[in-house]
C-alpha cells in the first residue's frame, strides 16, 4: 500500500504561520529557568532544546541521586503534545504509519493510542475529505523547488481548516498520560506555576494538572514548521485553553524542591 510518511520535526508554536525567531521562546524559557535554578544551587542538566529524548528540565535533588523530569511551557497556547499524520496515496486518506521509526517510542505509542481512542484519523478524513481535496504537501516530489513548496503550503493552509474535538477535560487527562509515558510527572507553565501529572511522586504538594484545567481539546490542524523553507505538517495536538494558577511556581520560591512534603 503506497504511503507518504511525514518526517517533519515537531516544534511548539502557535498559529498557522508563526514568525520565525532566532531563538524559540520556549527554548529561551528553558535556558532562563535552568540558569535561575543553577544560581540557587540546584544541579540541573543542560537545556533540551529540540532534543525530544530529554525532558525540558532535568533536576537532580540533594536528597537522592535520581533525576526528576519537568515539562516546561512558555505559554498556555503552545501544543502540549502532538503527532504528525501520514498519507495513504492509494486510498487518498490520512493515516498513521505505525511502522515508521518515530512511532516505535513509548510516547509515540501513547499518542497513537489516544488517536485511536478518539477516532482522530476518521474525524480528520471526514473533516478534510482528502479524496476530493488532495493535500498539496503529499503531491510534491523530492525535487520540488522552494517556490513550488511555498505555493503548495499556501494552498494547503487555505483548504484545510482546524477542527477542535473532545472538548472538555478529557484531553487534559491525555496530556498527563502522554508525559507519564515519558517518565515525566511535573509540568511548569509560565505565569501559571507547577502542577503534577498523574501522581505527585516527589510530594511537592502542588495541584494536579488535569484537575486545574478548565477547558481542553484535541485539535487537528496544519502546523508550519518553517515558513521560510516551506515545511509543514498535518497533525493532531492536545490543547489547553483554561488553567487555574498553582500554589507552587519554579519561577518564584523553589524551597519546596529542597525538602518535598514538608
Amino acid at each position: 500500500m503506497p504511503k507518504k510518511v511525514d518526517k517533519e520535526p515537531l516544534y511548539d508554536g502557535d498559529g498557522p504561520s508563526p514568525q520565525e525567531l532566532k531563538i524559540n521562546a520556549g527554548f529561551q524559557y528553558e535556558t532562563d529557568l535552568i540558569n535561575k535554578l543553577r544560581g540557587e544551587g540546584f544541579t540541573v542538566g543542560d537545556p533540551a532544546g529540540a532534543d525530544n529524548a530529554k525532558a525540558d528540565l532535568e533536576l537532580t535533588p540533594t536528597y537522592k541521586n535520581k533525576v526528576i523530569k519537568f515539562e516546561l511551557k512558555e505559554k498556555l497556547s503552545a501544543d502540549f503534545a502532538q503527532m504528525n499524520f501520514d498519507f495513504d496515496t492509494g486510498s487518498m486518506q490520512f493515516t498513521i504509519d505505525k511502522n515508521k521509526a518515530s512511532a516505535q517510542k513509548e510516547a509515540a505509542q501513547t499518542m497513537i493510542g489516544i488517536a485511536e481512542s478518539y477516532g482522530i484519523i476518521r474525524e480528520a478524513n471526514a473533516h478534510w475529505q482528502p479524496q476530493k481535496n488532495i493535500p498539496a504537501k503529499f503531491t510534491l516530489n523530492s525535487s520540488a523547488s522552494l517556490a513550488q513548496r511555498k505555493a503548495a503550503h499556501k494552498l494547503d493552509l487555505k483548504r484545510f481548516p482546524d477542527k477542535f474535538l473532545a472538548k472538555g477535560s478529557a484531553a487534559a487527562q491525555e496530556v498527563e498520560k502522554y508525559y507519564n509515558s515519558k517518565k515525566t510527572y511535573y509540568i511548569q507553565v509560565k505565569g501559571k506555576g507547577l502542577f503534577y501529572m498523574g501522581r505527585d511522586v516527589e510530594g511537592y504538594g502542588c495541584p494536579r494538572f488535569s484537575s486545574s484545567v478548565r477547558e481542553s481539546s484535541i485539535r487537528i490542524r496544519i502546523k508550519t514548521n518553517s515558513s521560510s523553507n516551506a515545511r509543514w505538517s498535518f497533525l493532531m495536538a492536545l490543547k489547553i485553553t483554561g488553567l487555574s494558577k498553582s500554589t507552587h511556581d519554579l519561577d518564584k520560591d523553589t524551597n519546596f524542591l529542597l525538602r518535598p512534603g514538608l
